[in-house]
């Protein structure tokens, strides 16, 4: 599609009196390499080609797509949608010149050769199997996405980009009589090939491997309400669920969110700064530009306890009477954009990480969590803990399993008392609805001095 095909659909998109049209034109890339029983399973890939199409008037919002370019079909489309809309005065659209905001790569995927990705996959294997003989099973994948996208509206704007995906995932599953385990680790970023320079994947493995053969040993453990240290990078899953999701215009805008009316006021601890990023240089979650043709912003959502902003996207920031910052975001062309997170997480601060455990005389180290439930209404929330260890005076003790951790936002917010200076990053994909979109979570260790934690009696 060119200049005078964006700018047909987008005069017809207005013609009888939207306040504002959209065309969201995209291609994608995306291959996996597989490998299961130190076998390479599968190289599979989907390439897909789309037009979205956004017509907005007074708070109504109504979305289309297809994969069918054809000019009869994107016509009828875009008139069937207008039925919509009450005839009124149009206007004329005249687009800008084209800006180019598209991301270079050191190392693009089509350029590292298939039989390097064959030899990282069985070499990530090789390691993984030789740390223990209890280890009967890894499994590991190789993601890459290519995304173009081109976004034109009835403002004028006129703009293209792209990002590029790369992630390495390693899960290793150890077996003993009866009891089965399983750890999990990965390597992503938005960059090529380079990603390999930024990780000892080996020393990284190894580590994975082993924690997967010790947790054949985890005991049960009865829980209660208790101080937790909750580690680095992933452990931030419990934040982004329980805070960032209620944080974003969806949830603000039609006040279904716990923290709708809390702009300006305290809702934490002096420790927490709170911040969504989506300029992080090649971060999973970052882009130059956002699905709506912003630029992505630093954006600091809660600073020293104080909730200073929200995530707003062009559609919400009229209810919201707020600038849209950047944060809209959709898995791809058949979803509407809505405000998103993109790399959130907590700042560090100054506190020691053995100073935390000291302070503990009976409580749970969390080194990594997994999946879990909020209900932005309310803040509730319910998160399953994958690896975690017993604290017991003061020392870290044995590995624990069946723990969760139950709460809500505001009181974990509210219950930061330590937070250390080691702070890491995480990927990961979130779901809402504007689809399944990657997103890192991150943070420092942090101790939070009480929480329910659920175990088994």
């Amino acid at each position: 599609m060119n200049k005078k095909d964006f700018e047909k659909y987008l005069n017809l998109a207005v013609s009888t009196g939207a306040d504002f049209a959209e065309l969201y034109y995209e291609k994608i890339y995306d291959k996996n390499y597989n490998l299961i029983d130190s076998k390479l399973d599968q190289i599979a890939s989907n390439n897909s080609i789309g037009l979205g199409i956004r017509i907005t008037k007074d708070k109504e919002s109504f979305y289309s797509s297809t994969n069918d370019l054809t000019n009869d079909n994107i016509e009828n489309i875009i008139k069937k949608m207008l039925k919509n809309i009450p005839e009124a005065k149009s206007k004329k659209v005249l687009l800008t010149d084209l800006v180019d905001k598209t991301k270079k790569v050191k190392i693009p995927h089509d350029l590292y050769p298939v039989e390097k990705k064959k030899d990282l996959l069985t070499n990530i294997d090789k390691i993984a199997r030789n740390e223990s003989e209890l280890i009967n099973q890894v499994s590991v994948s190789i993601i890459e996405q290519d995304r173009d996208f081109t976004i034109a509206n009835s403002d004028g704007k006129y703009i293209k980009s792209n990002t590029v995906l790369t992630r390495i995932c390693v899960t290793v599953f150890a077996e003993k009589g009866a009891e089965k385990q399983k750890e999990f680790v990965d390597f992503a970023g938005g960059i090529g090939y380079e990603l390999l320079e930024k990780h000892n994947i080996e020393e990284e493995v190894t580590k994975v491997a082993k924690t997967a053969v010790e947790k054949l040993d985890a005991v049960d453990f009865k829980g209660g309400e208790l101080p937790v240290v909750i580690a680095p990078g992933f452990g931030a899953v419990i934040f982004h669920e329980a805070c960032g999701h209620g944080l974003e215009a969806t949830s603000v805008a039609p006040k279904l969110s716990v923290f709708s009316d809390d702009l300006g006021k305290k809702v934490a601890t002096p420790k927490v700064t709170l911040i969504d990023d989506g300029t992080i240089e090649d971060a999973w979650g970052s882009s130059i530009i956002d699905d709506e043709g912003n630029k992505t912003k630093k954006n600091v959502l809660i600073e020293k306890g104080v909730l200073k902003n929200y995530l707003v996207d062009q559609f919400n920031s009229k209810e919201m009477k707020m600038s849209s910052n950047g944060c809209g975001r959709r898995q791809n062309y058949k979803y509407a954009t809505t405000s998103r997170m993109s790399n959130t997480y907590l700042a560090p601060g100054s506190d020691k990480v053995e100073d935390m455990i000291k302070s503990i005389k009976l409580g749970v180290f969390c080194e990594r969590l997994s999946g879990g439930s909020v209900n932005t209404a309310t803040g509730d929330f319910n998160f399953a803990v994958d690896t975690a260890r017993l604290i017991k005076d003061g020392k870290i003790d044995k590995l624990l399993k069946g723990i969760t951790l139950i709460g809500n936002s505001k009181d974990i917010l509210n219950n930061v008392e330590m937070i250390s200076d080691d702070l890491q990053i995480s990927a990961g994909y979130c779901g809402s609805r504007s689809g399944m979109i990657p997103v890192t979570i991150g943070q420092p260790t942090i101790k939070v001095s009480k929480i329910l934690v659920g175990g088994k009696e």
